[in-house]
């Protein structure tokens, strides 16, 4: 029996047996619940420290792209790291064995998208209730 295609994997990992009806389908919720809390810290501190939201920071910056660039994958890096070691303890849990390349894919699409969202609604969030209390 030949290994099965990277993407025919890939895809077989995202999808599996329902999101709650198998044992590896537990990232499909737990790294995204990873991503939003720390979303949600990151973007309050963005938010007490007045930092508007990193894309409308992006794309209002004036010759600071590059260093607000470097701060964002610092601050995206924490989730990144755990999507990645959690989805590699998964994938040996339940593969035995563990492909680097799709946990990164994965991570990305199951951390960092919604990291980034959940970010700036909570600093959209916590930005406009703050206002209208001063």
């Amino acid at each position: 029996m030949s290994d099965p295609g990277f993407f025919d994997q890939l895809g077989r990992d995202l999808s599996g047996r329902g999101i709650f009806g198998g044992s590896h389908q537990i990232r499909l919720v737990l790294q995204p619940l990873i991503a939003t809390i720390l979303g949600i810290r990151f973007g309050i501190r963005d938010a007490k420290t007045g930092r508007l939201p990193f894309f409308q920071r992006l794309a209002r910056g004036t010759g600071e792209r590059g260093h607000l660039l470097g701060r964002a994958l610092r601050d995206a890096i924490i989730p990144l790291i755990v999507a990645f070691i959690l989805d590699s303890v998964l994938q040996h849990m339940i593969n035995h064995r563990i492909h680097p390349l799709q946990s990164v894919i994965v991570g990305g699409l199951l951390v960092f998208i919604p990291f980034v969202i959940v970010r700036a609604l909570a600093n959209r969030i916590w930005s406009q209730r703050h206002a209208h209390a001063h």
